[in-house]
């Protein structure tokens, strides 16, 4: 199968011409159906019949169909635009848990066509496992790929499970906890400039990336991966790094690739055809307003409507992640709403190197931490740290932590 906008490149993908909707053996035992399907409307407020046929019906993740009716669907994990995602368990015939994985299901979508109306392979595919190869530890790992190729087609992709659900999961518990404690209890400094430095790994490697490691011959010139939605929901946290000098937090792995772009400054559908992927409140300044941002400044800054997004965009929403860690912010909302007031102050925001945080301080973190957060989050992408300089930044300011870990063992609890 081919790969769109990627000329000459060509996969092996397992299809089959079943529904992928067909019931899973496990469903034949009606107690453990009712109870399932029982917590998950009590659970998913956004769970209807499309999802429970889909917690319903088979992994498809084994040929042979006796292997994988070993696997059950234990969990439902998300529902978004473009599919949704469950937590499928293997057991074997005493009940002992073998493995888990994350499936996700997506229609077939009209960007994944190519010239000819024919599917191609899901660029957010093609590019988790080229930075994989590339050795890339902070993307969420994709196993396999089937194609269901029927009058509604379909793709699931098979994705490393991580137990400790995402960033946006994180915030939920300490802002539930300082609730019902009557608390101001704040995330580890500790863990924040482990997730910013992961982060900031994950960035350099978008910034390299090459597709040589997959088969595929790059495109000419300096190209690089835009995620365009990376927000809390999106990244995931998995276990912590085996390397005994680090502090054992979980390590963070940006997921849900499916708006995911590789691409150049010279390229001509950059940005003309994203101004709409992703979700408004995450997006930056050079995004917003399908690029009228800041048009009408006398100093327009941004480039105008149809200026190319560099890495510059990760930037700003590695930022914005790493500011609603800091202030247990779940939607972004405060950064939302200090960037849409900032449009009418040009001359305020020139005064002080188009920062919209102005001199942004925290009675609970370090200056250095809050001085690099801003940085990041400028409006002027010229101003931002590019993914060399965060990489360096992030890494100096989690030093102090990792050496005290390594001299005493010591570290500060992440409430999980």
């Amino acid at each position: 199968m081919k790969v769109r906008d990627l000329p000459g490149a060509n996969f092996r993908i397992a299809t089959t011409y079943n529904s992928p909707y067909d019931r899973a053996k496990w469903t034949h035992d009606g107690e453990k159906t009712r109870r399932r399907v029982r917590r998950w409307r009590q659970e998913k407020e956004w769970y209807d019949g499309r999802v429970e046929a889909f917690a319903l019906s088979r992994s498809y993740l084994e040929l042979e169909r006796e292997e994988d009716s070993m696997w059950e669907c234990t969990d439902i994990l998300g529902r978004g635009a473009f599919g949704m995602v469950g937590k499928w368990t293997k057991f074997d015939k005493t009940g002992r848990v073998l493995d888990d994985v994350a499936i996700k299901q997506s229609d077939l979508d009209d960007r994944e066509l190519d010239e000819e109306g024919r599917p191609t392979v899901p660029t957010e595919a093609v590019l988790v496992k080229a930075l994989m190869n590339q050795g890339c530890r902070n993307v969420a790992k994709v196993r396999e790929m089937r194609f269901f190729d029927g009058d509604r087609p379909k793709w699931r992709l098979y994705l490393e499970y991580y137990r400790y659900g995402t960033l946006h999961d994180l915030i939920q518990k300490y802002r539930a906890r300082n609730k019902r404690n009557r608390q101001e209890e704040r995330i580890p400094e500790a863990f924040v400039w482990q997730a910013f430095h992961d982060f900031a790994q994950a960035c350099y490697h978008m910034k390299v990336l090459r597709l040589d490691s997959i088969g595929v011959r790059s495109p000419r010139g300096d190209h690089f991966a835009l995620h365009l939605d990376l927000k809390a929901e999106n990244v995931l946290l998995g276990d912590a790094p085996a390397n005994q000098k680090s502090i054992p937090y979980p390590t963070v792995k940006v997921a849900d690739w499916g708006m995911a772009e590789y691409t150049s400054l010279d390229d001509s559908r950059n940005s003309k055809r994203w101004k709409k992927y992703g979700t408004i409140v995450w997006m930056p300044p050079e995004q917003r307003d399908f690029g009228r941002y800041g048009e009408r400044w006398h100093h327009p800054v941004l480039g105008g409507a149809n200026h190319p997004y560099s890495m510059k965009h990760v930037v700003w929403q590695i930022g914005a992640n790493i500011y609603g860690l800091m202030n247990l912010d779940i939607y972004n909302e405060d950064i939302n709403e200090v960037i849409n007031n900032a449009e009418g102050m040009e001359n305020t925001l020139r005064k002080h190197g188009y920062s919209a945080l102005m001199g942004y301080r925290s009675r609970f973190y370090s200056s250095e931490l809050t001085s690099l957060v801003e940085d990041c989050l400028r409006i002027d992408p010229s101003r931002r740290p590019n993914p060399y300089e965060l990489v360096g930044r992030t890494q100096d300011g989690l030093a102090r932590y990792t050496e005290k870990y390594r001299q005493t063992g010591d570290h500060p609890k992440l409430k999980l």
